[in-house]
């Protein structure tokens, strides 16, 4: 029988554009195991709420939609930039997730206690399905703090910064790298300094910064890290 749980776990965290995402599809691609970006569950719930006209300032109402919205985590579909598929409320949101008026408001759901709480429980229950690369904020520090294996991803703000306006001028969308460096800056304090859950790297986790490394130079990092860490039990 395969173990099941935190030794299953290989966690990412990072800061907004540290190529978390990245990085977790490709490691796990390398290792044939399953992965989760859980930013695209606060993604999915922003999407709803902007849907339904919710005030995204009014906690409550947020978390009552958290509570009481039924939220699908599923494979993603062939081709998908997306780690996954994700339905809320019997609708697929996927094609969603990355939209501008998405981007500009994640951060404030995200920032909610009782969303946290919530997408928290759902994510733990994808942690117990067998081995899995999970990329987040707060993976390594709430979401399964004694995951085997814990990576914090460190990059630049102006590194982070132009490997998104690349990524959104690739993606046909008109922006400046300044502007997209200042909301980087603005999303990292945000991160920061909310009070659940706050952007930070676990003690015992091992630092990775990417502002020299390709993505596959990151990866081959990530899996001599993951080689040194997990138990003879889930040996790669």
């Amino acid at each position: 029988m395969p173990t099941v749980g935190p030794l299953n776990v290989i966690a990412i965290d990072g800061p907004v554009a540290s190529g978390k995402t990245a990085l977790g599809r490709r490691l796990a691609e390398r290792l044939g195991w399953r992965t989760l970006d859980t930013g695209v569950m606060y993604r999915a719930l922003t999407w709803l709420a902007l849907e339904r006209g919710i005030d995204l300032q009014d906690d409550t109402a947020v978390t009552r939609l958290a509570e009481q919205t039924e939220l699908e985590v599923g494979p993603p579909t062939l081709g998908s930039d997306e780690s996954a598929t994700i339905m809320v409320g019997g609708r697929d949101a996927t094609p969603h997730l990355r939209a501008p008026h998405v981007e500009a408001s994640v951060s404030t759901i995200a920032a909610v206690p009782g969303v946290r709480r919530r997408l928290v429980q759902l994510q733990r229950r994808q942690a117990q399905q067998g081995r899995i690369v999970m990329v987040g904020r707060d993976i390594g520090t709430v979401v399964v703090p004694d995951a085997a294996v814990k990576i914090y991803l460190e990059a630049s703000p102006e590194v982070r910064a132009r490997r998104r306006a690349a990524e959104r001028q690739a993606g046909g969308l008109a922006v400046k790298e300044t502007d997209v460096l200042t909301d980087l800056i603005r999303r990292d304090r945000w991160d920061a300094e909310r009070i659940d859950s706050p952007l930070r790297a676990a003690d015992n986790a091992a630092h990775l910064n990417t502002d020299e490394l390709s993505i596959e130079e990151t990866v081959e990092a990530a899996i001599q890290i993951a080689a040194s860490q997990l138990p003879e039990e889930v040996r790669l």
